[in-house]
Parts: C-alpha cells; sequence; structure tokens
C-alpha cells in the first residue's frame, strides 16, 4: 500500500459478525525518514465511542477497495475512538 491509496474524509466499515463499524480517516501523516519503499505513512481513524476495538489486524472495506490493516487504538473523547495503522 502507498500513500496515494488513501484519501482523508473517507469512510471505511469494518464488520464484526452482525454489526459494521464505520471508521472515517481524518489524517493522513507523511514519515520522512522511514526507510519503506515509497515513502512510511500513518493514517488515523475514528470511530464510534460505543465500540472498543482492540489492537488488531481488520478487513476496511471502503471505495478504494478492501484493505487488511492493523490498527491501535491511540485515544477516546467524547466524539468516539482514534485508531492509527503505521507503514514504515
Amino acid at each position: 500500500m502507498k500513500i496515494t491509496d488513501f484519501e482523508q474524509g473517507t469512510t471505511f466499515s469494518i464488520t464484526l459478525g452482525e454489526r459494521s463499524i464505520a471508521l472515517e480517516l481524518t489524517d493522513i501523516r507523511p514519515i520522512p525518514a522511514s526507510p519503506r519503499p515509497g515513502g512510511g505513512f500513518s493514517l488515523l481513524f475514528r470511530g464510534p465511542g460505543d465500540a472498543a476495538l482492540p489492537q488488531a489486524i481488520y478487513s476496511l472495506a471502503g471505495k478504494s477497495g478492501t484493505h487488511d490493516i492493523f490498527i491501535v487504538p491511540v485515544a477516546a473523547d467524547a466524539t468516539g475512538r482514534v485508531y492509527e495503522a503505521v507503514f514504515n
């Protein structure tokens, strides 16, 4: 995957059993010093506050297709939960 595969503001969905959880891609951050071919980057997603996802690999389905991405919870506040994926 490369940074151009993602667009800020895109909504992805994760299906867990009978429930579908929406995650909005709220920030895309390049990692300038990354040794990764094509460059490293991180993605920040915001999800609902009532669904706490543990760190794991999830299939995120969006307009650019479905991506299996390892996400980690990094914050929670009154408006929801924030998850990060790092490609380094």
